[in-house]
C-alpha cells in the first residue's frame, strides 16, 4: 500500500490493483485531477468541463481554472457542433439563472468571435483589475457549477432536440 496526501487527507493505493481507499471527496478529488492532467486542463474547472463537453451539440475549446495569487478569472470556451447547441444553450442559461442564489458570482455566457463563433461561461466582470475576493469567490463557484450543471442535465426541464426527455 502507497499512501498520499490528497487535501489534508491521507488516500491509501493499492500497488497491485490500483484501489484506492480514504475519504470518498479525496479520492475524487485526486481522480479529477488525474483526469484533468491527461486531457491537459487545469483541475479546477476539469469537473465544469466535462459535464459541458458531454452536452449535445457543444464542445468545449479552451478553457482556464482562474488564479487567486494572479487575480485571474476562469471560463470555459464553448464551441457550437451542430444545431442541438441551441437548446443546450438554453437550457444552460435556465441552470444558471436557476442557480443565482447558489453562487457568489454572477456568471454569464458571452458570445464572442474569434474566427469562430464561441460562447465563454465565465463571472460577469466590469473590466479593470479584479480583487482577491472575487478570484476566490470563482474558484469556489466553479465546484457549485459543476455539480448544478449536473444536477440539472438530469431534471426533466432539461430538454433536448430529439423531444425525449433525459435520465
Amino acid at each position: 500500500m502507497r499512501v498520499r496526501v490528497v487535501d489534508g487527507t491521507a488516500i491509501h493505493e493499492c500497488g497491485l490493483c490500483s484501489a484506492r481507499f480514504g475519504e470518498r471527496a479525496a479520492v475524487e478529488s485526486l481522480e479529477h485531477a488525474e483526469e484533468a492532467a491527461r486531457a491537459g486542463v487545469d483541475a479546477s474547472v476539469w469537473p465544469l468541463v466535462r459535464v459541458l463537453g458531454r452536452l449535445p451539440g457543444l464542445c468545449v475549446r479552451s478553457s482556464q481554472g482562474g488564479d487567486v495569487d494572479a487575480r485571474t478569472l476562469p471560463f470555459v470556451e464553448l464551441g457550437i457542433t451542430s444545431a442541438e447547441s441551441l437548446l443546450q444553450f438554453e437550457n444552460l442559461a435556465k441552470s444558471l439563472r436557476l442557480g443565482l442564489g447558489a453562487v457568489r458570482l454572477h456568471w454569464v455566457l458571452e458570445i464572442q468571435y474569434q474566427h469562430q463563433l464561441a460562447v465563454v461561461l465565465k463571472p460577469r466582470h466590469p473590466g479593470g483589475p479584479v480583487s482577491l475576493g472575487e478570484a476566490r469567490d470563482a474558484q469556489i463557484d466553479l465546484d457549485v457549477l459543476f455539480r448544478q450543471v449536473d444536477r440539472d442535465r438530469r431534471l426533466r426541464w432539461w430538454r433536448h432536440a430529439d423531444g425525449g426527455t433525459s435520465g
